[in-house]
């Protein structure tokens, strides 16, 4: 028994028509199988084996999203011409780039601030003065006050 067939009728873009009737005469197939197949490949995606093969050991991530959410994204992959696919790894990527660059910013600046932190303690260790107290226990003298070098004296 052969396949039933039934039609559809739309209205598209001028361009777009022209687009689509230049690329039906240069493949050699005709209107019907060129929508048949556009229409087989949105509703049934097929991976790109390609794709799969430069992925070893590849991972899936699947997460859900509200119905208007879902539907921003899709009119934002049809105006850009991406998969779903493209989007969310373009995503990921740029975030862990992004990520990695400010962890890299901040471990280059940790030497610098450890070093300015050393010279401020050894700064506060040699400059600070020694307090003395007035009274002394048991009835003492109080001792001469002790001179003062400065690092630079000291080396």
């Amino acid at each position: 028994m052969p396949n039933e067939t039934k039609g559809i009728t739309v209205k598209i873009d001028a361009g777009l028509h022209a687009q689509v009737r230049e690329y039906v005469e240069s493949h050699g197939m005709t209107m019907a199988e060129f929508v048949a197949r556009a229409l087989d490949n949105e509703l049934h995606p097929q991976i790109n084996m390609k794709e799969m093969n430069t992925m070893p050991n590849s991972r899936t991530i699947a997460f859900q999203v509200s119905e208007t959410l879902f539907q921003r994204i899709k009119d934002y992959l049809a105006r850009n011409n991406m998969t779903q696919r493209q989007f969310f790894l373009g995503l990921i990527e740029a975030e862990l780039e992004r990520d990695q660059a400010e962890r890299n910013s901040l471990q280059e600046d940790e030497p610098a601030q450890a070093g300015a932190e050393a010279q401020e303690t050894d700064a506060q260790d040699h400059d600070e003065p020694v307090a003395h107290s007035e009274e002394q226990p048991d009835g003492a003298e109080p001792e001469a006050p002790v001179e003062e070098q400065s690092f630079e004296q000291t080396m």
